[in-house]
């Protein structure tokens, strides 16, 4: 069991949580809704979208914004649209609870494609380049690149960082291209291609010119088709 406590008070309590980035959302059924009061306070997540909050009462006490959660989210976090998530010296204990507690990412991992991250695990470095605002648009000129544009902090690019370098490895060569650009160190280049959601992968064509995009977590399927899409890019650019 997990449960949100402040000042003496449980102010949420249920077994099933979804955690992100280390913090619990719960159920909204199972916040005590008596001890809530709205709040004007709003904050915008690249990748889950803009978040309301509400401050805690308590015998008379209030903790300001302490409460916050996602009335909508962006697809990539679908799991937590609605769940309430605390701060502020609010105290959450987990029990241990049942194994039925979810990750967020949980719900991103098939059946059929559950294997091992060492199944995409190669010797040497990867062919996936790192670009700054110095070298990303020189760099794009002559071949087909697709391009992840990352933060350290986004839990979904960590996600697919795997699987974007298990793609490189297999399919990266004179006519195709792979990249990152880490959008903290670089806010120019997010900013000039108009990114406002992370992860993001977009193909470039030989030219330079954005073809395609994806916003959000991509899986392994995805990212066949848009390579699949820069070989035939590559093929007409050739012929």
């Amino acid at each position: 069991m997990v449960r949100a406590i402040w000042n003496g008070a449980v102010i949420a309590e249920s077994d099933e949580t979804v955690v992100i980035e280390g913090n619990h959302y719960f159920p909204a059924a199972s916040v005590d809704a008596t001890l809530l009061r709205p709040s004007s306070t709003t904050t915008v997540c690249p990748w889950k979208g803009r978040a309301s909050y509400h401050s805690l009462v308590v015998d008379g006490k209030e903790n300001k914004d302490a409460a916050w959660f996602y009335p909508q989210t962006t697809s990539a976090a679908a799991a937590v649209e609605g769940r309430v998530a605390f701060w502020h010296g609010v105290k959450v204990e987990d029990d241990g609870g049942p194994e039925q507690r979810r990750s967020f990412f949980d719900r991103f991992r098939r059946q059929d494609t559950a294997e091992p991250l060492a199944a995409h695990a190669h010797a040497g470095p990867p062919p996936v380049v790192d670009l700054g605002a110095d070298d990303f648009f020189e760099s794009l000129d002559g071949h087909a690149t697709i391009v992840d544009l990352w933060a350290p902090w986004c839990g979904p690019c960590k996600t697919m960082h795997p699987i974007f370098e298990h793609m490189a490895h297999h399919h990266a060569g004179e006519h195709l291209h792979f990249a990152k650009v880490n959008v903290d160190e670089s806010p120019g280049i997010a900013s000039g291609l108009r990114v406002m959601s992370i992860p993001t992968l977009i193909l470039f064509d030989q030219h330079g010119n954005e073809v395609d995009r994806i916003v959000g977590l991509a899986d392994e399927r995805t990212l066949l088709r848009l390579v699949d899409r820069a070989s035939k890019l590559t093929a007409a650019g050739s012929a």
